[in-house]
Formats: structure tokens, C-alpha cells, sequence
């Protein structure tokens, strides 16, 4: 059934159309809330298994924590020292499946830990530490840690400390764009028979005597009740807040912790090499990661209580991340001038009674409320990483009692098609390079048009109209920042904006008014969302000033 909402959100066609369907159809076996990398991951693996699944997404596919990430698929190095060998383990295992099957999105990535003069463990607790997280990599997805002379550490990373005294290279993975991952899981979800709805917020879970009954979904201007018998929240730090929207509410779940990173251009080139080290000022672990031409260096690890959507970097983080960065890497000449944007995202962990920040484990939980005295049918999913959705999603199909997987595992980049397709189109090496991430997809996306729109990021035309046609793009939002990765060159997407817009009209059937409409959107959405240090300051000012 269809209730008038009036929220002014943006809809689509066939999203309304198949919410309608399901709406009056029978129940589905799951419905999932939450469209990040664990909601994703889930919709793929029940609907592989032949269940009936939908999977609702309050903004875009990957939004949150997946699109705001530090973008690494990494065992958990640091996780060794509290401790939890299981997760590291588990981790590495799925490092090396990201590798193997999304090797277009997920790439080895090699670090320098470089011994510094306040670098706070001895050399040989390093060097334990390393050939312990080697031994957990068994498979050998990639190279073993190396022992480093100062010579040699300096030799692969020049712009390093003077002081540099040694270090080690070790190797892990990162993603080029987390949220293109989430949004494949969506896609091979859908092509298993899942409905997929972004912009559809859930609104209520409807209970019936103690049992899970239905969810109601707001899409556009209308509500729909889509009847489930089970429903899943996946909805990272929304858990808690959608679970407040149960017709019997569940007890809060979650602490969350805040990342900042900024985005900085170098005077120097950075390469290729990665560095992974320990801030000077606190000992906080710090990275460096190469991110197409530019610099990406993170993170901080603060406490956050406020509203999940509130969630913005502050002047404060940026400063504390150059200072360190101008200890860690002072060749490469950072300062606050070097930063092209910063950005912030929340990790929704399980909740701890006490403990500093970095206690918090990064394991996944998964809460079945009926065993809380609540609705029969409803589960919550709090913490895990960007690389253990497949292990969250296998635990809830057996929770549910499903049949082995119909269908074979995801991934578009497993062999070397694409990769042929890319080197016969005489495309300029960056805008190569960048089309990559596509795997597969890349043919379709190449017919569509091969004018480079964004010579910052190397984008293509072909890219707007892919994700307008095939992958549930809505807004120029979606299509900028989570299709093409184009808001996260150094221009943000704010030389091409117009004319990706002027693009998608026909294919969206917008009008004028809604054209200029998303022109507007989009830059309130990247000084809001990745905000230079100049909107910080004045953030920070009008703050202050309240």
C-alpha cells in the first residue's frame, strides 16, 4: 500500500514501481536496511541463495562509513596489539579474496614503517608484530614484511625524517573506490532477483505479536508497507536510530568514533610507496596513502555522540593531521595551503562500558532482538570492517537457515577482458588508469562516450551516462560522487558539475528547475561533505562565535 509522505526527497520511476510490486506481493524472506558495505554484501549472499530480498538505502549506496572511509583493505596490524589474532586472521583471508576476485577495485599496496625517533615500540616487537600478521596471511596474497636499513628505508621514501634510523616494508591492500564496491554487491544483489532501493528510507518496522511483520518505506512523495519476515538493519550508525523506529524499540547498540582525513597535493611527487606510522604528538597510528596523484593522510580516532548525519570534519582534526604530517613527511612540503579537501566518517562499533577510543573493537556483532525479548525476525549488525561483509553476510544465512549459494561469487575484475579493452582505446594513460575501477563494465561504459568531462580526475562522458542507466544513479550527487569517484580528484567535481548535470537531464528527465536544482545540491553536498580548510576556518569561526 502507498501513503502520501510530502518529503520532498528525490524519487525515481522505477524505484516507485518496484516498491509498489513488492509492496503488494508476498513476504519477502529478508528485508535489509542499509546500503553500505555490509547491507550490500548481505542482499548479494541471501539473494545468491535463492531467498526473496530487498535491500532500502536512506541516501545512496555506500553513503556512510563505506564512501568516508581511509579506502584500505587491510588485516588490522595494529589490532595484533590488543590481542585479536581471530580478526586479523579473518581479515587477511578476505584481503586475499578482495585481491583475487575485485582486482579491478583492490590492489596490493606496499608501506614503509619507518623507525623514528618517537616511534614507540622497540624494533624487534616490530618486527615480531610483522612476521606474526605474514604467518596469518598464509595464502601469500601478497609479499612478506622486509627488513630495512636506514639507507634503504630513505631510498624508497625520501620526503621521511632526517632521523629516520631504519624500518620495514610490509604489504596490504587498498581500495580505489569502497563505494563502487558496496554498489557491485548492490548490483549483483539485483541480478540475483534482490530489489534494490536507494532514497527509500525506512520509516517504521511493523511488529504483529511479537513477530516482524513489515517495513514501511518512504520513497519520494509516497510510503510504501512492504510486508518481510525477517527484517535486517545493516544501517551502520543508523542502527540505533532505526531501531528506535521499531514498533518495539531495541536497547542502543553502538559507540561510534569519528575519522578525519585530509586530501593534500605534494610539492614532490609521492610515488607509489604508502606509510604507515605513529603520530608524533600522541602516538596515534597515522597513514599516508597515495590517491591518484594526491596525498591521503588519516586518521584521527575520536568519540562521537551526535547525530550520524551531523558528521563533518573540523579545523581542529585538519590541523592536528598536517602537523603530523609535517613531522612524519617534511620533504614533501605540507602545509594547510596543501590541502585540496577533508572529510569525515563514523565507525559504528559495538558498545563498550568503558575504555579509551582505540579499545573499541572493529569485530562485527550480530544482535537477534527476538532473543532480547523483542520482535521474533529482527536482527541488528554492529562494527566490522570494510573487508568482512562476506563473513557477516554467511553468519546471517545460517542464522536464517539458508541453502547453499545458487549463485557464484561476486566480482568483476576477476579476469583480464577489461583490461584488454582499456589499452585498445587509445584513451590518454590517466583517464585509463581511472576507468579501471569498472572491471567488466567498462565496455558499456566506453560506448556511451568517450570525451574526457574532468581532466583532474580523467572521467569520461561514457561514465554519466552508465550510471544513469544501469547503475541507480538518482542524483548528480550519486553519479559524481559514488559512480564516477570524480568528487575526489583535487577540483572535487566542480569544473565538470554543470555539464555532468546538463548530461543527465534527458537521461533522468529533469527539468530545468531540477537541473539547476542539483547543481545547487551537489555543491552544498562538497562543502559539506569535503570542505576545504578555507570552509573549515569559517565553520570553526561561526562555531565559536555561537
Amino acid at each position: 500500500m502507498s501513503l502520501t509522505a510530502h518529503s520532498g526527497m528525490p524519487a525515481d520511476p522505477g524505484t516507485r514501481r518496484r516498491l509498489a510490486a513488492i509492496a503488494m506481493g508476498p513476504p519477502l524472506d529478508a528485508a535489509i536496511i542499509g546500503g553500505g558495505i555490509n547491507g550490500c554484501g548481505i542482499a548479494e549472499d541471501l539473494a545468491a541463495r535463492g531467498l526473496r530480498v530487498a535491500l532500502f538505502e536512506a541516501d545512496d549506496f555506500g553513503f556512510g562509513t563505506t564512501w568516508r572511509s581511509t579506502k584500505l583493505i587491510h588485516g588490522g596490524l595494529r589490532y595484533l596489539e590488543h590481542g585479536d589474532v581471530r580478526l586479523v586472521f579473518e581479515s587477511l583471508r578476505e584481503r586475499a579474496w578482495l585481491l583475487r576476485a575485485m582486482r579491478h577495485l583492490v590492489r596490493p599496496q606496499r608501506f614503509v614503517l619507518p623507525r623514528l625517533p618517537w616511534t614507540r615500540r622497540p624494533a624487534w616487537q616490530l618486527r615480531a608484530g610483522l612476521a606474526m600478521y605474514d604467518l596469518l596471511a598464509r595464502d601469500r596474497a601478497v609479499p612478506g614484511h622486509r627488513n630495512l636499513s636506514r639507507e634503504s628505508t630513505l631510498e624508497l621514501a625520501p620526503w621521511l625524517p632526517g632521523e629516520t634510523s631504519g624500518g620495514f616494508t610490509f604489504f596490504d591492500a587498498r581500495c580505489l573506490a569502497p563505494e563502487r564496491l558496496a554498489l557491485e554487491l548492490a548490483l549483483a544483489a539485483r541480478g540475483h532477483g534482490a530489489v534494490i532501493a536507494n532514497h527509500s528510507p525506512v520509516r517504521r518496522i511493523v511488529e504483529r505479536e511479537w513477530q516482524v511483520e513489515a517495513v514501511e518505506v518512504e520513497h519520494g512523495s509516497e510510503r510504501f508497507t512492504v510486508p518481510a519476515r525477517t527484517v535486517i538493519n545493516a544501517a551502520g550508525p543508523w542502527v540505533d536510530d532505526v531501531n528506535a523506529h521499531a514498533d518495539k524499540p531495541a536497547p542502543g547498540l553502538l559507540d561510534m568514533t569519528r575519522g578525519t582525513h585530509i586530501v593534500v597535493e605534494t610539492v614532490e611527487p609521492v610515488g607509489k610507496e604508502a606509510v604507515f606510522s605513529t603520530a608524533r604528538s600522541d602516538g596515534r597510528v597515522i597513514f599516508a596513502v597515495p590517491q591518484d596523484g594526491l596525498l591521503l593522510i588519516g586518521t584521527t580516532d575520536l568519540r562521537w555522540e551526535g547525530e550520524p548525519g551531523a558528521i563533518r570534519p573540523t579545523a581542529e582534526e585538519a590541523g592536528y593531521l598536517v602537523e603530523e604530517a609535517q613531522a612524519l613527511l617534511p620533504g614533501l612540503g605540507i602545509d594547510r595551503d596543501s590541502v585540496r579537501y577533508a572529510y569525515a566518517g563514523l565507525r559504528p562499533l559495538q558498545k563498550l562500558k568503558e575504555g579509551p577510543e582505540t579499545a573499541m573493537t572493529r569485530r562485527h556483532v550480530i544482535t537477534d532482538h527476538g532473543q532480547q525479548g523483542l520482535a521474533r525476525g529482527q536482527y541488528s549488525v554492529a562494527g566490522g570492517k570494510l573487508s568482512t561483509f562476506r563473513p557477516i553476510a554467511r553468519e546471517l544465512a545460517e542464522r536464517l537457515g539458508a541453502g547453499p549459494r545458487l549463485e557464484q561469487e561476486p566480482g568483476t575484475g576477476g579476469n583480464r577482458e577489461w583490461f584488454e579493452a582499456l589499452k585498445e582505446s587509445g584513451l590518454p594513460l590517466a583517464t585509463r588508469e581511472h576507468l579501471r575501477r569498472y572491471g567488466l563494465a567498462v565496455e558499456p561504459v566506453l560506448a556511451g562516450g568517450e570525451q574526457v568531462i574532468c581532466a583532474h580526475s580523467g572521467a569520461i562522458a561514457g561514465e554519466v551516462v552508465h550510471a544513469a542507466r544501469t547503475e541507480a544513479a538518482v542524483t548528480l550527487a550519486d553519479v559524481l560522487m559514488r559512480r564516477t569517484g570524480v568528487a575526489w580528484a583535487s577540483c572535487r567535481g566542480l569544473c565538470c558539475h554543470r555539464e555532468a548535470a546538463r548530461a543527465l537531464a534527458p537521461l533522468l528527465d529533469w527539468s530545468a528547475e531540477r537541473e539547476a536544482q542539483e547543481v545547487r545540491s551537489y555543491e552544498v553536498a562538497v562543502d559539506y561533505h569535503l570542505p576545504g580548510m578555507d570552509s573549515l576556518a569559517l565553520a570553526g569561526a561561526a562555531h565559536a562565535s555561537a
